[in-house]
């Protein structure tokens, strides 16, 4: 599960950190976060944001020990083409681009990193209701765009809404459903902006869930142990979707077209999306191995997998 070869990455938790704070970005390495995001814009004062260019920079030089994104400055704010080519080094996975207005503010991105021949992705974040009436253009607009995120923040601001409430649950869903016609992993869900509120965290978090999000970001390191009880599949996921991918296994090996599990469960293609979806993630954390997730042309049946950690519920 690489941004490279055609598949897309998928976390739990994304941990956001001010770029012009060079002990936070250190610490963030030692955290459970799965991933890394260094910021250039929102988190950074107007007058520090050359500053926090050159840490972050220096930062992506060398080798992270953790997939590491940067979240770069709007195409409109015009910083956002000289944020790219500074952050550009090795250790750079990819850029999230705030406040993406257009389809062309994303091609201009791709286009950049193409010019300084860089692999990384594009992270797009929705963050008024003109980019939210265009999340899929949004989404389709490059090759490179991996990952569809909500700025939830502006969003509300754009709307003149609360924070929980269906105006929001539309957007999010909205996002989610544009994200999953264009291909691409549902998203991760909006940081939750309490940070000593963990009980507000997980609330929003099991909703988010059940819309539909695959993971969280994360404004502190207190947040991500609630952020992966939400959202790593349970004992009872990964077996269920182990013997969804069994059975579709053996009703392939016998050529037929209804697939059946062993508790009589009818398997249709919504089930098997699901159980592939679950087993990606348990496999990239390590929680289940040898896995054979079946696609459109199986013929043979493989080893259902095993179970290696049967943390997390949710």
């Amino acid at each position: 599960m690489t941004d490279g070869g055609g598949a897309h990455r998928v976390f739990r938790s994304c941990l956001y950190v001010p770029g012009h704070h060079p002990d936070r970005i250190e610490r963030a390495y030692d955290t459970e976060a799965d991933a890394v995001i260094l910021d250039l814009e929102d988190a950074v004062p107007g007058p520090r944001k050359p500053e926090a260019r050159e840490i972050v920079a220096e930062a992506m030089a060398g080798p992270a020990a953790k997939p590491t994104y940067v979240r770069v400055n709007p195409v409109s704010s015009g910083l956002c083409e000289d944020d790219i080519r500074a952050v550009a080094g090795p250790a750079l996975a990819g850029v999230r681009v705030a406040k993406v207005d257009s389809p062309a503010d994303v091609r201009r991105v791709a286009e950049v990193l193409r010019e300084l021949g860089h692999p990384a992705k594009i992270h797009v974040l929705v963050e008024s209701a003109a980019a939210l009436e265009h999340a899929f253009a949004l989404a389709t607009a490059s090759p490179e765009v991996t990952m569809l995120g909500l700025g939830e923040s502006d969003l509300r601001a754009d709307l003149s809404t609360t924070a929980e409430g269906p105006t929001m649950d539309a957007g999010r869903a909205r996002v989610i459903v544009a994200a999953r016609a264009a291909g691409l992993p549902n998203p991760c869900q909006s940081v939750y902006a309490e940070p000593r509120d963990l009980r507000g965290l997980l609330v929003t978090s099991k909703h988010g869930r059940r819309l539909g999000f695959l993971g969280r970001m994360a404004i502190h390191p207190a947040q991500i142990p609630v952020i992966h009880d939400v959202y790593t599949p349970t004992a009872h996921e990964i077996d269920d979707a182990l013997e969804i991918c069994a059975a579709v296994n053996l009703a392939a090996l016998e050529s037929r077209s209804i697939t059946v599990t062993s508790q009589g469960r009818m398997v249709g293609p919504p089930v098997l999306a699901r159980a592939r979806q679950i087993l990606e993630l348990a496999t990239a954390l390590d929680l289940v191995t040898d896995v054979a997730r079946p696609t459109e042309q199986t013929r043979a049946p493989g080893p259902t997998g095993f179970i290696r950690n049967r943390g997390g519920s949710s």
